[in-house]
């Protein structure tokens, strides 16, 4: 089963999304899945969409939304913070229980990139029992506040982020999550997943990422050829079985 849904966030803003349920499952595992900076709930040439479909396929529900400020939701880009980004995750985490979509301990929460950034903030204020994280774009941290500084001596207040308005004061509020930090508290089930000619997410960023989690219960995959958006057959392929196969730990 295939819907479309809209959620209102805790500011009263319409969050839309789509909500993929497998047939004649009650209480399914459902992996809910933040997109990347720049990007939407469909993902990069589709492969979140496709991605759900496969999860459905393997009897498991996926729910993915364009955060505020994104694709469908509600706002514009130059209005996105990453406080909001969080406080849209757990917002969706929690309409996810609340409309009986599924369970608390059924939930297992995933990102992409930035969005594998902020799932990894996330991860230790909702407690998922699975945690995903696909490239994780930890390194956005980095230098973010001297480099709206520098903007902001000449005056500008907003990039051309090819053609998306981006706000300065984004790498100010992002600047109070120092990533390895933020993720810290998070005990359950994690995997952390990078494709090997990544240019944007390096390896050492996923292994201090796996550092902050359990290692009896935490694993870190190099998809083989795959780039940052796991952008060939192949390597898609090799990501999405990754993904069923952790999902599978659970059932």
């Amino acid at each position: 089963m295939v819907k479309l849904v809209e959620i209102k966030n805790r500011k009263n803003k319409t969050l839309r999304g789509v909500l993929t349920l497998p047939d004649n499952i009650v209480n399914p595992y459902l992996v809910l899945n933040l997109h990347g900076f720049g990007g939407s709930k469909s993902g990069y040439k589709y492969s979140h969409t496709h991605l759900s479909r496969e999860l459905e396929k393997n009897n498991f529900g996926c729910a993915r939304f364009d955060f505020y400020g994104c694709g469908e939701s509600d706002g514009e880009y130059e209005e996105m913070t990453f406080t909001g980004l969080i406080e849209d995750s757990i917002d969706l985490y929690d309409w996810i229980i609340e409309n009986n979509i599924t369970t608390k301990d059924h939930i297992i929460l995933s990102g992409q990139s930035m969005g594998g950034y902020v799932a990894a903030c996330v991860a230790p204020k909702v407690n998922p029992v699975g945690l995903i994280l696909m490239c994780p774009g930890a390194g956005m941290w980095y230098g973010c506040r001297e480099r709206s500084d520098s903007l902001k001596e000449k005056s500008i207040q907003y990039a051309d982020m090819e053609g998306l308005k981006f706000s300065i004061d984004f790498n100010y509020d992002l600047y109070n999550y120092e990533p390895f930090s933020s993720c810290k508290g998070y005990d359950n089930d994690a995997i952390i997943i990078r494709g090997s000619n990544d240019k944007l997410v390096d390896d050492k960023t996923c292994r201090t990422y796996l550092s902050c989690y359990n290692k009896e219960k935490s694993s870190y995959i190099e998809i083989e050829g795959g780039d940052h958006n796991f952008a060939s057959i192949k390597a898609k392929a090799m990501c999405e079985e990754a993904i069923i196969n952790f999902c599978n730990k659970f059932i």
